[in-house]
Parts: C-alpha cells; sequence; structure tokens
C-alpha cells in the first residue's frame, strides 16, 4: 500500500473520530403566536412582546404584533424564559401582562398565545362578587386635570342612571346614582351601572370639576372613559340693541372646533351645537363647520340639533393649551307608522295630578292657569311661581332654576314629562319641550314636600311637566 494511501485512510479515520467526539449543536427554536383584546373582541395590534431569559437578566428579546395581532420569534437559544407583553390598552385597564413560562429544549417550533383579561375578570376583579341589587357593571377611567396631572387631592366620579319598577301606581322610573372616589393617581372605578345602557357621569376634585358627559355603558358591561376636570368662570354677558337680554355662560381659555355630517358624509347645514351646562350655542354653517371659542376645561357634552335628525351627543376633551375637534354624525330621524287609529282626541283625565293637587304638598298649574299665561318659552310658564327663579338663556329663552336656600346656589330641579325622570340639567326645558303642548305642572321647590316616585338626590327640588292633547281641542274629523 502507498504511503499517499496510508496517510488519507489515517486522515479519514481521524476525521471521523473527532466528529463523533464533538458536542452536537444547540438547538434553536421559532416562538410563534397572537395576542387577543378579549375586552373588545379583537386582536391586539401594536403590542411589544417580550421574551426573558430566566438565567441571564440582560437577555431579553422583543418583537411587535402586526395588524393581524401576530408576533414570532426566529431562532430562539435554547432556554427558559418568561413572555410577557406591553401595551397602551393594558395601562388603560390598570393591569398588567401575565407572565408565562417558555422553555426552548428542541428545535421543534412552540405556538404561544396570549390575551388581555375579560371584562367579567375586570370587573370581578375591582367590584367583587356579583349581587342580585346591583347592576353587573363598571365605569372605569382615570381622572386628570386639564395639565395632564393627576388631581391635587383625589377626585370624585358620580354616574347616573335611569331605570324602571312596576308599581301599584304603573310603571315609574327611578333615578338611581353612583359615586367612587378616585386613588392618588386618579384612576376610579364606579361599580354597579348596566349594561347597554347610556348613564350621565361627572367629575371633580376641590374647585375644578368636568361637566356632565353622556357615555353608553357597552354589552360586556365595562366602559372605558378617561375624565378630564378643569376651571370655568361663569359670566354674566347682556346682547346688544334695545332689551337685549343677559345671558349667563361659563367661559374658560379652550376651544371646540368640527364638523356635523348625515350619514352619507354630507355636511348639515343649520345644526344647532350645544355643549351641556355652559350656556352657549352655535349654528352649523354651509359647509357642517362649527366652531367655540373661550370654554371652560375638562370633559363635556357637545349636542347636535337639526330638523329631520335625532339629537346626536359625544364627549369633548377640553383643553386651553390645545383646540379640541369633534365631529358629529347625525342619523336620520325614522318616522313610525302608527298602527292605532285614533277616534277622539278628548284629553285623558289627569287623576293622580287632581289627587296630589287636593293634598296641597306643592304648586300646581291646571291647563287654564297656563292659558292665561300665554306662554312662548317654558320659562314663561314657570316665571313668577314660588321658590322660582328664571336665568336668562340663549335665544331669548330663560333657564328654570329653584331659588337659592342658602346654603347651595340657585340649581336647576330634577325633571319629569309625563311622569318619566328625564336629563336636563341645566335647567333649559326648550330644548325637549315645547310649551304650547304643556297640559299640567306640578312643582315641588321643597325637598321634604316631593311624592316618593318624584324624588331624586340632587336636592333641588322636582318639576312634573305633563303633555299631551288639551281638553279644549277640536276633535279629530273620522
Amino acid at each position: 500500500m502507498s504511503h499517499k494511501v496510508v496517510a488519507a485512510l489515517l486522515a479519514l479515520a481521524a476525521a471521523s473520530a473527532e466528529a463523533q467526539t464533538s458536542p452536537a449543536s444547540p438547538p434553536r427554536a421559532r416562538i410563534r403566536g397572537e395576542i387577543v383584546d378579549s375586552v373588545r373582541s379583537r386582536m391586539l395590534t401594536g403590542a411589544t412582546v417580550q421574551l426573558a431569559a430566566t438565567d441571564n437578566s440582560g437577555r431579553i428579546l422583543s418583537t411587535t404584533t402586526n395588524l393581524q395581532g401576530v408576533f414570532q420569534f426566529n431562532d430562539v437559544p435554547a432556554g427558559v424564559y418568561l413572555a410577557g407583553y406591553l401595551h397602551p390598552f393594558l395601562d388603560s385597564l390598570g393591569v398588567e401582562s401575565n407572565l408565562l413560562r417558555v422553555e426552548v429544549t428542541t428545535d421543534d417550533p412552540i405556538t404561544l398565545n396570549l390575551a388581555t383579561p375579560s371584562a367579567a375578570t375586570l370587573i370581578d376583579a375591582r367590584c367583587g362578587p356579583p349581587t342580585p341589587e346591583l347592576p353587573r357593571g363598571m365605569y372605569f377611567g382615570t381622572v386628570r386635570t386639564a395639565n395632564g396631572a393627576p388631581p391635587a387631592v383625589p377626585a370624585r366620579v358620580r354616574a347616573q342612571y335611569n331605570s324602571n319598577r312596576v308599581t301599584e301606581r304603573g310603571l315609574e322610573r327611578v333615578p338611581n346614582v353612583r359615586i367612587a372616589t378616585s386613588t392618588a393617581e386618579g384612576t376610579f372605578a364606579v361599580c354597579g351601572v348596566p349594561a347597554n345602557t347610556a348613564i350621565t357621569v361627572r367629575g371633580f376634585a376641590g374647585a375644578d370639576s368636568s361637566g356632565f358627559v353622556e357615555l353608553p355603558v357597552p354589552g360586556n358591561g365595562l366602559l372605558l372613559r378617561d375624565l378630564v376636570i378643569g376651571s370655568g368662570t361663569r359670566q354674566q354677558l347682556r346682547g346688544t340693541g334695545t332689551g337685549a337680554r343677559v345671558t349667563s355662560v361659563l367661559t374658560g381659555k379652550a376651544a371646540l372646533r368640527g364638523v356635523a355630517r348625515n350619514q352619507s358624509g354630507q355636511p348639515v347645514n343649520g345644526a344647532r351645537i350645544t355643549l351641556w351646562g355652559t350656556g352657549v350655542e352655535v349654528i352649523s354653517n354651509a359647509a357642517g363647520q362649527y366652531q367655540f371659542s373661550n370654554l371652560p376645561e375638562g370633559t363635556y357634552t357637545v349636542e347636535a340639533r337639526a330638523l329631520g335628525f335625532q339629537p346626536h351627543r359625544a364627549p369633548a376633551d377640553l383643553l386651553a393649551t390645545r383646540e379640541a375637534v369633534v365631529d358629529l354624525t347625525l342619523s336620520a330621524l325614522v318616522t313610525n307608522i302608527d298602527t292605532l287609529r285614533v277616534r277622539a282626541n278628548r284629553a285623558v283625565p289627569l287623576e293622580e295630578f287632581e289627587r296630589r293637587r287636593k293634598l296641597g304638598f306643592g304648586h300646581f298649574l291646571t291647563e287654564d292657569d297656563i292659558k292665561k299665561k300665554g306662554p312662548t318659552y317654558m320659562g314663561d310658564i314657570f316665571r313668577g311661581l314660588p321658590g322660582v327663579v328664571t336665568m336668562p338663556g340663549q335665544f331669548g329663552r330663560d333657564r328654570v332654576l329653584i331659588r337659592s336656600t342658602g346654603m347651595t346656589g340657585d340649581c336647576a330641579p330634577a325633571i319629569f314629562l309625563n311622569g318619566l325622570y328625564v336629563n336636563i340639567e341645566d335647567g333649559d326645558l326648550d330644548n325637549i319641550i315645547n310649551p304650547k303642548d304643556v297640559r299640567a305642572i306640578e312643582l315641588y321647590s321643597r325637598t321634604a314636600s316631593i311624592p316618593l316616585q318624584f324624588q331624586t338626590r340632587n336636592g333641588c327640588g322636582s318639576a312634573v311637566i305633563w303633555t299631551g292633547a288639551r281638553m279644549d281641542d277640536p276633535p279629530v274629523k273620522k
């Protein structure tokens, strides 16, 4: 055998021995998964997913979920990891991601699925176990001041909604109030609000407050919405011209603008845009545009009304540092065809009204009393009643208030329309009631005299307004 052949065989044997004794390459795996937003029933996009090695605090792998909520790590070294994720939505929920243990021991791919806590889990964690007395819903958020900082003192958040109950007198509308106090960081949880219902909320801390804000609670019972509180100044503004009226408005340094459109995206000309509780109102132009200036800071409700459209409301966060923009989409007013045949229009006698009038615990206006006043606005009906003060409002209308008792300022009474509570916080009754439709009024300016079915916790009395066909209206022709 030649020396060259022997040398080649020896080299081959050495290489084979070295291959048998050298260690195998460590495994490296692919980790893939998705994150589900259990609260909003969709995938969580833009989340930062991290793998932290348990044996090396400095080794952290990161990636981001795509538009489908999917993430993937390629070529992950063998080892034990803790997996979690970061996302602003978790911050809004006031929770952190759960950590899952992941062990890479082979080259086989690993599937890792993550999810946010469900609405029911979050409600249970903050409100405790369910009780039959309260609805199973929660309003959760953070109160911050207009400069973005938490309030200097714990804030109070008040939420109100109405419910119905059946009594021997019939169906009654009952106002319900829930109040929560924020933490030092400003977070709060109002428990006991109903799902699929609009609630009216307000936050306040010290001299700062928000406006009254109407918010819908979703079907899962978890409402997430922050509140901004700020300052405002009440001013008396006098119009121009002879006999100009004085208007009371709430002012500040904030501004708001937007566009009112219909559902087809076309601008709505002549829509009345109001900001609840401020006493200000503007009209949209031909392009549907509206604009406010000198508004108070805080979260308020902006409302749009236009002929042929349903009223539309939306929250607006008003800050002095930047102009707020809220576009409003108005839905067409749906006309329902009445399936009942009206055979007479004689007004139904107000038996309960007459019964309470005989008791004499309030002040009562009959149809004749109202006709003698010849009202143009709702304030004309209430003017001169005991305990009532009418304050100038917008467009010649007056706000109906209960006169101060010395402990509180003038305030708006709770309004019941045909026995059902309606939310009119600023005393401007002309927004929803035509004085020509009013048949009778019950006024209870002293809280001690209010009948049980008309009692609320506003501490400002109640006004019960009955509308419908008048007793002397001409009969309908058959």
